[in-house]
């Protein structure tokens, strides 16, 4: 039982001996039994003894990560699948320094050639541009333009470079200098605005982007320039912008020979840098295979001795007898389990002494422990967010299981989106071991761990969808199309039939009615008259109907239902949460907290929301084809049962669908035509018969009141003036009253109910009963606690004369105020418990209200999921695939609606109603 209550705790002493505590501590982190309290509060981290060990640990830790992220270079995965032997700590600290400073020698060493590759590239890249450009210089002059904002202004100036050879008869370039090399892509501009304003214009630039394939995998994109110039102030100015704007410079000879040689001496010297750089990758990746299936080990190795050494700093320790002393919280149950540790971690370490376990007696609070299983720990993870309950208090996250989902299944009510939701946490449940691995992704991980959760929230909105009848927006028809008859319904016999009684009152109806037994409860085939059975409405066998889908007051009629619902549930959960304060009072014997807390609370909430939600049920149960005002009097209730021919079975129902009284069979001549004309409900249509009465030994038949409210007006119709005559009397169908109404004037009127609005005999005064005791309930919450805690302090006090040790004063008020919630410090102080009093209070009574207007967020949730789902079917599919009748677009329509399902319901939507739920 400790998932519904924490387990019961006890405060346990351990005296272990050095030389045992490693592996102890091994064997007790195993079983996960104690929770230690830190005995070296005085000390710093750095006094602490182990702190070595820790720091060792933490720098095993850091080699480790620096392992993973070489192997997340290099693309190699690591696994924990291979059986590694654990060395000690200090030997596995100084193997993997080892393999730290092999591996960074390597991966330094690779870099630098790579470095140098890239710089042989790029040289190669400049003596090929260079020589073509050489080339084009050599052969005709060159006008130099200023490079302008405008392209405007430009400015001409005797060529740099005089016409001619290079051998043979060509005249001699020496007068000129060259600067070449590489410079980022994005710089090019600015680089050559630069040279222009510093050099005056004096000097030539040519440049061209390299190809992105020319280039390494993530290198920058450069391009290859050169700067013609003259004089030597001016390769001075050059070479300085050069370096500002991270230009490689490269030696280029003017010589085509020399530059031919040269570039053959280049790729010589890359072929032979490729086969180094590959040799030492090669390296460098085997070495790194050769320990991926250790890495992982290693990590859950180091992380667990840190564990155990960050532990041991809590621990005291005891020179004199040289053994480490520990307190810590343990399960009363779990104790044979941690003596069992002990034995195996002194057997283990080959120890002397066998660790010793002592239960000492302590005034502290315990600390709170529920047991969770792999269904249970998502949603105590939830509970634990908002707060996590006292020590040995119910534990609401067990009701959660079935709450939490349920509050998402009816904003997320869809049986394909909640089938969807549910196949997916399926696989995850089904392939957990599998992804284990993959749950340290913050993304992935939180679906991971919450995958029960999931599971549970789709099968809610499985169910939920059933009850609004809906897969994608679309109604099913399970149990049939629907129950609803129309007069267009001829292929339906029942519908047919009654189709054709309806036409017997002098036409058609076309509007819908439920199918009923109407065929059996008159006879209409013979001479007419009842069979003394009750008329009965079909019902749908469940969820809604779908006939309700086609109809325009659809979307009133779904509102009108969810938004009750929502306030039926989010009433039982509140009081079912009161209910769990019941749970704790009676286990903690707090007789006090019992009257004075629990009852006036579960008085206030019940006196107003509860008979709201009384009132609701009343409304979803009665039926108001039954359901009638006598002399706007009192309610009477006649069950649609039709009158036999000499009225002996009143209350009854007249013949239905006769419009002329005077026509109906038996009675119509001799008994309906003599009554006052108002007293007749079938003007001017045809319906299913009017309800007769008999009062005072006056018959009375109902009337029609739909424009009339004279008739509804006590002054005019009342039991006194049906008593001086059947003119005064009056008999009309009561409809269903607005409860929002009803709640409203239930404070603004208080005492006085309409005749009409009235759900129950006496509902005035009972409504005026239940605010009187709502409102008596606030101070009864508020006053007598604190007076009698207080008074139950001072007869303590009396009781021992007024005197007390400050220890025990603690204890005492610990244990006689343990259920009481006083216990904000040793010394009892009445104007502390007050005020907390007074909060709670306030609290309480302003959080009945804004919650049950909380809850409401599970209609507006269902109304928008099932308003977007609609209009994404309607608007894509049927309004755009079905009607352009070509397969293309019904296939392009039906990718789009999947897409939209898929990003926005099931994505976006549901993560909304997660979060509503949460609230």
């Amino acid at each position: 039982m400790s998932q519904f209550r924490s387990e019961e705790m006890n405060l346990v002493q351990l005296f272990v001996q050095s030389d045992a505590a490693h592996e102890t501590l091994h064997e007790l982190g195993q079983i996960g039994a104690i929770q230690f309290k830190d005995l070296n509060k005085d000390k710093t981290a750095f006094q602490r003894i182990f702190v070595q060990d820790v720091r060792k640990c933490e720098d095993m830790l850091r080699i480790i990560r620096y392992l993973k992220d070489l192997h997340a270079k290099e693309k190699i995965k690591t696994s924990a699948d291979e059986p590694t032997n654990m060395s000690s700590l200090q030997e596995l600290h100084e193997k993997l320094q080892e393999v730290e400073k092999e591996m960074k020698e390597h991966t330094e060493k690779y870099t630098q050639l790579t470095r140098q590759r890239t710089e042989l590239e790029e040289n190669g890249h400049v003596l090929t541009k260079a020589s073509k450009w050489f080339g084009q210089a050599n052969r005709a002059g060159i006008d130099f333009t200023a490079p302008t904002s405008d392209g405007e202004g430009r400015n001409e100036m005797a060529t740099l470079l005089e016409d001619g050879g290079e051998a043979g008869g060509r005249k001699q370039l020496s007068m000129l200098g060259h600067i070449a090399g590489c410079i980022p892509s994005e710089n090019i501009s600015d680089f050559e605005l630069t040279l222009f304003r510093a050099t005056r214009g004096n000097m030539h630039l040519q440049y061209e982007e390299l190809d992105k394939r020319d280039l390494g995998d993530g290198s920058v994109l450069k391009s290859v320039f050169i700067v013609y110039f003259s004089g030597e102030r001016s390769r001075q100015k050059i070479e300085k912008i050069c370096d500002s704007y991270g230009a490689t410079k490269y030696k280029v000879q003017e010589s085509a020979a020399l530059r031919e040689n040269e570039e053959q001496v280049l790729k010589e010297r890359l072929r032979d840098l490729e086969i180094v750089i590959r040799s030492t990758s090669d390296y460098r990746r085997n070495k790194l295979r050769s320990i991926a299936g250790s890495v992982d080990v290693w990590d859950s190795h180091v992380q667990r001795e840190k564990a155990v050494f960050h532990t041991l700093n809590l621990f005291n320790y005891d020179v004199t007898n040289k053994c480490l002393i520990a307190e810590g919280w343990c399960p009363t149950s779990m104790l044979p389990e941690v003596r069992e540790a002990l034995r195996r971690g002194t057997l283990k370490s080959g120890a002397s002494v066998q660790s010793v376990i002592n239960i000492v007696k302590t005034s502290e609070m315990p600390p709170t422990y529920f047991r969770s299983n792999k269904l249970t720990k998502g949603f105590q993870s939830i509970v634990d967010a908002y707060g996590c309950a006292k020590y040995q208090e119910m534990n609401p996250a067990v009701f959660t299981v079935i709450t939490f989902p349920f509050l998402f299944g009816v904003m997320f009510g869809d049986i394909g989106h909640g089938f969807m939701m549910t196949m997916a946490a399926a696989l995850l449940c089904l392939y957990e071991g599998k992804l284990s691995k993959y749950a340290d992704d913050e993304m992935f991980g939180t679906l991971y761990h919450g995958r029960y959760c999931i599971l549970m929230m789709g099968c809610f909105a499985i169910y939920s969808g059933f009850i609004y009848n809906e897969l994608f927006s679309v109604p099913l028809e399970i149990f049939g199309s629907t129950l609803w008859c129309s007069g267009e319904m001829t292929n339906d016999p029942q519908c047919a039939t009654l189709g054709s009684i309806t036409g017997q009152g002098g036409g058609s109806q076309l509007q819908k009615w439920p199918r009923s037994n109407l065929d059996k409860a008159y006879d209409f085939k013979g001479d007419g008259g009842s069979s003394g059975e009750e008329v009965v409405w079909d019902n749908y066998p469940f969820g809604a109907d779908p006939g309700w889908s086609h109809t325009a007051n659809k979307l009133n009629t779904a509102n009108s239902f969810k938004m009750k619902f929502a306030i039926v549930v989010g009433v039982s959960q509140m009081v079912m949460g009161v209910c769990c304060k019941l749970m704790n009072t009676l286990y903690w014997k707090d007789m006090i907290t019992l009257y004075f807390v629990y009852i006036p609370e579960i008085v206030f909430i019940n006196s107003i929301f509860g008979y709201l939600v009384i009132l609701i049920l009343i409304k979803w149960t009665t039926n108001w084809d039954t359901s009638f005002i006598l002399n706007n009097y009192e309610i009477v209730t006649i069950p649609q049962i039709y009158c036999k021919d000499d009225l002996s079975n009143l209350p009854c129902w007249t013949a239905p669908y006769q419009a002329d009284r005077s026509l109906v069979p038996g009675y119509g001549a001799s008994k309906l035509a003599q009554m006052p004309e108002h007293q007749w409900c079938m003007t001017p249509t045809a319906t299913a018969g009017c309800a007769v009465f008999e009062y005072n030994g006056k018959l009375i038949v109902e009337s029609n009141t739909y424009g009339n409210t004279t008739f509804m007006n006590p002054a005019h119709y009342s039991p006194e003036t049906c008593a001086a005559g059947a003119e005064g009397c009056m008999l009309w169908k009561q409809g269903p009253p607005s409860l929002l109404d009803s709640l409203i004037k239930m404070f603004m009127e208080p005492g006085f109910v309409p005749i009409e609005n009235q759900l129950i005999g006496g509902q005035g005064p009972l409504q005026a009963l239940l605010i009187l005791i709502a409102f008596v309930s606030v101070p009864m919450l508020l006053f007598p606690k604190p007076f009698l805690l207080k008074r139950e302090h001072e007869a303590k006090l009396a009781a021992r004369g007024g005197f007390q040790p400050l220890q025990n004063f603690a204890h005492e008020a610990d244990e006689g105020g343990g259920g009481h919630g006083h216990g904000h410090g040793e010394e009892f102080e009445f104007g502390e418990v007050m005020v907390h009093q007074m909060i709670h209070t306030i609290e309480y009574v302003l959080g009945c209200i804004s919650n049950t207007a909380s809850y409401l967020r599970l209609w507006a949730l269902s109304l928008a999921h099932a308003q977007l789902s609609e209009v994404f079917w309607e608007k894509t599919v049927i309004e755009v695939g079905m009607e352009s009748s070509s397969p293309m677009m019904l296939f392009i329509t039906i990718g789009a609606w999947a897409m939209f399902t898929i990003g926005v319901l099931m994505g976006m939507e549901s993560l909304s109603a997660f979060l509503h739920a949460l609230r």
